[in-house]
């Protein structure tokens, strides 16, 4: 990068001002280079190896010898991650716990997340709570609890009213 061109005329002719130019357009190259260097080890796909080293190291993977075998590390270990939705959550406990035999409850204000499975599935209890604990966000606070049926009578009732309009 030249300083030259950003400098009057009148200035940029002194013999101070070129050495000026000299030296400090050798550090901002450098400076330059440095920074492209920065931005694109923000991105998996253009990351250099210290990029991916600084990936694996948060993401807990073993660096392999070849880029590309690292940068696929990186990315399936990310798009491995599941966004949590009650959708997903919904299709996750009827597979694993099955189709009615729980009840999940999301307190909004409370951030408490409350699964009650059916007690004949008490022995999915610790393994479901080790899973979700992992798939949540971790600002949600994970109960999980057995229901036991009851069988009760219950009564209703209703009535019907009619009534006939006539306007004269």
């Amino acid at each position: 990068m030249r300083l030259e061109k950003h400098l009057p005329n009148f200035v940029s002719n002194l013999s101070q001002y070129k050495e000026i130019d000299k030296t400090s357009t050798y550090e901002l190259d450098k400076l330059d280079l440095k920074l492209e260097e920065i931005q694109d080890n923000q991105f998996i796909e253009s990351a250099n190896n210290a990029g991916l080293a600084r990936y694996e190291d948060m993401l807990g993977i073993a660096a392999d010898e070849d880029i590309d075998i690292r940068r696929f590390n990186i990315l399936s270990k990310y798009n491995s991650s599941i966004p949590f939705t009650m959708r997903w959550l919904v299709n996750t406990l009827n597979a694993s716990v099955g189709k009615e035999l729980y009840l999940a409850v999301l307190d909004n204000n409370t951030y408490t997340l409350t699964i009650s499975i059916a007690k004949d599935r008490y022995y999915l209890f610790d393994n479901l709570m080790k899973d979700l604990r992992r798939k949540i966000p971790a600002n949600i606070d994970l109960k999980i609890n057995t229901l036991s049926t009851t069988e009760e009578i219950v009564y209703t009732g209703f009535y019907i009213r009619t009534a006939d309009k006539h306007v004269i």
